[in-house]
């Protein structure tokens, strides 16, 4: 009753100060709208038509009511758009025809205004024009200060950049093509075996490694196939939440997203960025039972670390640079709309400008950029793949190795909690309505969710688990015993469910957390959702629970799970594509978010499946045998047994690769 009394005093507080947490329709349907849209396909088809995306500032001079209350509801950012600020498309040449004045009307045809080109001229025009509107219809005015983003009917130049990554994907393709011939006529035409560097690049060889199982698994290691269904439900998931960008960008019912935040179910997916850490917890549990395996026929060295570095690079790196060269490049022809400048051309600019810091696994701490955002998980996991490849490498004692995991383990909790206490950051990644449009510059994504060294804790814990299901599996520990248990590991899925629904008190209205509660909330969250994870993986390992293992063991996901690296890297530039290509605004409700999300889920599974067989195959088994070819000769020179050394690592190598370790 206490606590009932001081929520609502506490609103009643916040009341008091002006916020104001819920309107109903009929008070919101007084504000001007958030965004509008011209036809724009009826602008551009005029050849001097000019089709600006502007944002608007709301100002008033006169003391309104309705601007006050517009402020007031705005203040409430955790579940509000700002309505101080619109966003519109406007068609300049036919809405603001009027306001073109002919000193300024040769200025605007030739200039697109953006960062580098502020034409005042066209500011003037707009502000001008969207000045009586906006006056005769709700007594505010409006100011310009934004970038204001036009498409104009102008064929773009392609230049030098265009011109290399077009060469490199039609000599990749020709490759592909004489592979492929090579394949089919003088290997399997003649029965007889062909040169392994050409059958890198042959289609049907590639297929065939698509659909048919991983190789050289022995059976405890046959036993990890649940990664191969919580590497793609996983990443299905991410998939899904960042199909809901066109539905941000460019909503035509406003208010009914602002509403969603009341509805509790909803939470699973605004605080579902959590799943996220399952990539950390897979990976770092490859890493060290992969040591583990190759430890058992040979001493490990500090000799390996380079070449284990090296295949992690080989695995990551060339599929990603061409992603990221198209995206640079070819990305911007892809189409247009009022939104295209927003969604997509600000990604290209970003990508020509900052993709070297992508190239070098870097940009998960660089801010303000939209390069390729969702590839922060790659720089993340590539820092903490050396951090653990050093740490199981060079300690080679279990008493030191121990006592630095768990070091780790503690660095990894404390560092969120001191960049949520000392920088006063949200508890968790608040996916508010204004955040969903400016994502990058959200402090608590920049500061705690992208950054390698806040990621420590899973990636640690996935290595710890990794060691102890080869010390159960090797010292054949009887875990049928706990399947008395089993009931309790069934409870490990709803508890996933659990603390994704736990950061719903963040967004309860009208009260505020304590930075102290949101900064052991940002430290303990991710080590309880991968204690919980990691429980799963154990029940199903060694097979204590029935249900979540026959879903995450089903052979079906074998082949989406060599796809969803693949998936990963394609899924965002699909969604920008789309979302820059709208002409409408678009109209939200569940039935709506579950199609999209389906559809993108399956373009971007299906635009996988060439890019895994004409680019990613191709590109790393050609690097691998290049990179075995090395190991021989270094073999060679050190006058090495063939099929001792060399062939141990050359198996560890494959193996990492087919088995997906440095990858989703």
């Amino acid at each position: 009753m206490k606590s009932l009394t001081l929520i609502i005093l506490n609103s009643i507080i916040c009341q008091c100060y002006g916020v104001i947490y819920k309107l109903n329709d009929s008070d919101f349907s007084r504000m001007p709208p958030m965004f509008h849209l011209d036809d724009y396909d009826h602008c551009v088809t005029n050849p001097d038509g000019i089709y600006c995306a502007v944002d608007i500032d709301l100002v008033s001079d006169t003391g309104s009511e309705l601007f006050t209350m517009m402020q007031n509801y705005s203040e409430y950012k955790r579940k509000h758009f700002n309505h101080i600020s619109l966003h519109h498309g406007i068609c300049v040449t036919q809405t603001c025809k009027k306001y073109l004045i002919s000193n300024t009307t040769d200025i605007i045809l030739r200039n697109t205004v953006d960062e580098n080109s502020n034409s005042q001229d066209l500011k003037l025009v707009l502000e001008a024009c969207l000045n009586e509107s906006l006056w005769n219809n709700y007594e505010l005015k409006c100011r310009i200060t934004a970038p204001v983003y036009c498409n104009e009917n102008e064929e773009q130049v392609k230049d030098g950049g265009d011109l290399a990554v077009g060469a490199f994907l039609l000599v990749l393709l020709i490759m592909n093509v004489i592979g492929s011939l090579y394949d089919v006529i003088a290997v399997k035409g003649q029965n007889r075996p062909g040169n392994g560097l050409l059958l890198c690049f042959s289609v049907p060889h590639n297929f065939a490694r698509l659909i048919t199982p991983y190789a050289n698994l022995g059976p405890r290691e046959e036993r990890l196939k649940v990664f191969h269904g919580l590497r793609t439900l996983t990443i299905t998931c991410v998939i899904f939440c960042h199909s809901l960008l066109p539905f941000a960008l460019a909503p035509e019912n406003a208010h009914y997203v602002e509403m969603l935040y009341d509805n509790i179910m909803h939470f699973i997916f605004l605080n579902g960025t959590i799943v996220v850490q399952t990539f950390f917890i897979i990976s770092g549990c490859l890493l060290s039972y992969k040591l583990e395996l190759y430890a058992e026929k040979r001493k490990i060295t500090w000799t390996l670390l380079p070449e284990l570095l090296v295949v992690t690079w080989v695995k990551l790196t060339p599929s990603y640079l061409v992603v990221l060269a198209i995206t640079a490049t070819w990305l911007r022809y892809a189409g247009s709309g009022p939104f295209w400048e927003i969604a997509v051309m600000r990604e290209v600019d970003d990508c020509r400008i900052n993709g070297w810091k992508n190239a070098l696994y870097i940009n998960n701490y660089f801010d303000h950029t939209q390069c390729m955002v969702q590839t922060w998980y790659l720089g993340a996991n590539m820092q903490l793949y050396i951090l653990g490849y050093f740490t199981c490498i060079l300690l080679k004692s279990g008493k030191y190795r121990k006592a630095a995991l768990i070091l780790l383990f503690i660095v990894g909790i404390i560092t969120p909690v001191a960049h949520t206490y000392f920088q006063d950051l949200d508890a968790v990644l608040m996916v508010t309505p204004e955040t969903a449009r400016t994502f990058m510059d959200n402090p608590t994504f920049n500061h705690v969710y992208k950054r390698g060294h806040t990621n420590i804790t899973n990636f640690i814990l996935g290595i710890a688990l990794g060691f102890l299901i080869y010390r159960l599996q090797t010292k054949e520990v009887d875990m049928q015993k706990y399947k008395k248990y089993r009931y309790l590991f069934l409870l490990t899925f709803p508890a996933i469910l659990g603390s994704m629904f736990i950061g719903s008190v963040f967004y309860v209205d009208g009260v505020q957390k304590s930075i102290y509660s949101k900064a052991i909330y940002s430290g303990l969250i991710k080590p309880t959702f991968g204690i919980i994870l990691a429980i799963l993986i154990i029940g199903c390992v060694f097979k204590i629970e029935n249900i979540y293992r026959a879903i995450l063991e089903w052979n079906g996901w074998k082949i989406p799970g060599k796809l969803s690296y693949c998936a990963f890297l394609l899924h965002v530039g699909l969604v920008r594509v789309a979302a820059g290509s709208l002409k409408t605004l678009v109209t939200l409700n569940n039935l709506r978010m579950i199609e999209v999300a389906i559809a993108f889920i399956v373009m971007s599974y299906l635009l996988a499946i060439p890019f895994w067989l004409l680019v990613d195959a191709p590109l790393t088994e050609f690097l691998l045998n290049l990179l075995s070819g090395k190991l021989c000769q270094r073999a060679e020179k050190r006058k090495v047994i063939p099929g001792n050394d060399i062939t141990l690592k050359n198996n560890l190598i494959k193996t990492n690769i087919e088995e997906g370790n440095a990858r989703l």
